[in-house]
C-alpha cells in the first residue's frame, strides 16, 4: 500500500515538474515573439498602409506641383500622419489612397513664403517599390532628415530621387537602405533632364555612402553628375553587376582624385563621358577588376585633368 501512495506522489510530482516546464517554456516563447513583433514591425512591407505611393518627372500633383517643388525649404518624415492643425495643405500620399501615408506643408519660420513638408506614416514611412523622382527638381530644397523613418530596404527602382538641382549643400543618406536595388540611374545628378540643363549645383558632400549595398545595381548612369563634391568615399560600391556607367561623374568640376578600387567593370557596355569636363582631376586609382573591354568609351576623359587611370596603387 506505501508503496502505490509513494508511486502515486512521485508520479503526481513528476506531473506538476512537467506542468511548470511547459508553462516556462511557453512564457518564453511568446514573449520572444512579442520582441520579434516588435522589433520587425518597423519596416515590414506587409504592412501595406505605411507604402507611400510612386511619382514620375512630370508628376504635378500634391507636394509636386511647380509651386511646391521651387518653395519647399526642407522635408522631415515622422513616425505618425497626425496632420496638424496650422497645416497650409495636406495630402493622402499612400500607395493604397486609405491616408496610412499623410503629407503637409507649413510656413517656415524664417521665411512665411516659403514651406517645410512632413511627410508621415504610423511607425514609420515605407518607401515604394519604386521610388524614383520624390525629391526630383525641388529647386530651394535645403535640408532632408530622414529620422530613422524612411525605410526603402524594399525600393527597386531609386532613379534621380535626388536629382534635378536643389540648395542641399551635405546630404545624409546613412539610413538609405538601397541592398535590393536595381537601377540608381542619376540618384545624385544635377541634371534637370526637362528642362535639359543644369539645375542649382550645391551638392559639396553626401554622408553615408560607405553603406551603401549596391550589389544588385545594373545602373549607374549620370549618378553623381555635375555636383560640385570635393570628395566621394565609394569603398562600399559593388559593381560586379552594373552595366551601364555613362556620365556617371561627368562635370563634378571639384573632384581631384576618384578611389575606384574596389570598381568591377567586366559587365559595363557604356562608359561614355565617365569622366569628362573635370578639369581638377588629377588620379583615378583602378584595382585589378577594372577593365574597358567590353564598353563604350567615347569621350571618356573628354576636358578631364587626366587621360587614363591609375593601376597599382590600390
Amino acid at each position: 500500500m506505501r508503496r502505490k501512495r509513494k508511486k502515486q506522489k512521485r508520479q503526481i510530482k513528476i506531473f506538476i515538474g512537467l506542468t511548470i516546464c511547459f508553462l516556462l517554456i511557453m512564457t518564453v516563447g511568446y514573449a520572444a515573439f512579442q520582441t520579434t513583433l516588435t522589433l520587425n514591425a518597423k519596416g515590414n512591407i506587409k504592412d501595406k498602409s505605411r507604402i507611400i505611393q510612386s511619382w514620375t518627372s512630370t508628376s504635378n500633383e500634391d507636394f509636386h506641383t511647380d509651386y511646391y517643388k521651387e518653395n519647399i525649404v526642407s522635408v522631415t518624415f515622422l513616425d505618425n500622419a497626425s496632420v496638424p492643425s496650422n497645416a497650409t495643405e495636406s495630402w493622402d500620399v499612400s500607395e493604397d489612397e486609405k491616408g496610412g501615408v499623410k503629407a503637409w506643408v507649413i510656413p517656415n519660420n524664417e521665411d512665411s513664403t516659403k514651406y517645410d513638408l512632413y511627410i508621415g506614416a504610423k511607425d514609420g514611412v515605407i518607401a515604394n517599390e519604386n521610388s524614383s523622382f520624390i525629391f526630383y527638381s525641388f529647386s530651394n530644397l535645403e535640408s532632408i532628415s530622414f529620422n530613422d523613418n524612411y525605410d526603402t530596404s524594399s525600393a527597386i527602382i531609386m532613379r534621380y530621387m535626388f536629382a534635378g538641382g536643389n540648395n542641399i549643400t551635405t546630404l545624409d543618406v546613412s539610413t538609405i537602405d538601397n541592398s535590393n536595388a536595381i537601377n540608381i540611374e542619376g540618384m545624385f545628378t544635377a541634371w534637370n533632364a526637362i528642362n535639359n540643363t543644369w539645375g542649382n549645383r550645391s551638392l559639396v558632400s553626401i554622408d553615408g555612402l560607405d553603406n551603401f549595398n549596391t550589389s544588385k545595381v545594373t545602373n549607374m548612369n549620370d549618378l553623381f553628375a555635375g555636383q560640385p563634391l570635393t570628395s566621394i568615399n565609394l569603398s562600399s560600391f559593388n559593381t560586379q553587376n552594373v552595366t551601364a556607367m555613362y556620365h556617371m561623374f561627368s562635370g563634378c568640376g571639384k573632384l581631384e582624385i576618384l578611389n575606384l578600387c574596389g570598381f568591377d567593370t567586366n559587365k559595363v557596355t557604356n562608359m561614355k563621358e565617365m569622366f569628362h569636363y573635370i578639369s581638377s582631376l588629377q588620379h583615378i586609382y583602378v584595382g585589378s577588376n577594372w577593365t574597358t573591354e567590353n564598353a563604350d568609351i567615347t569621350s571618356m576623359f573628354t576636358n578631364s585633368g587626366v587621360s587614363s587611370v591609375t593601376t597599382g596603387q590600390c
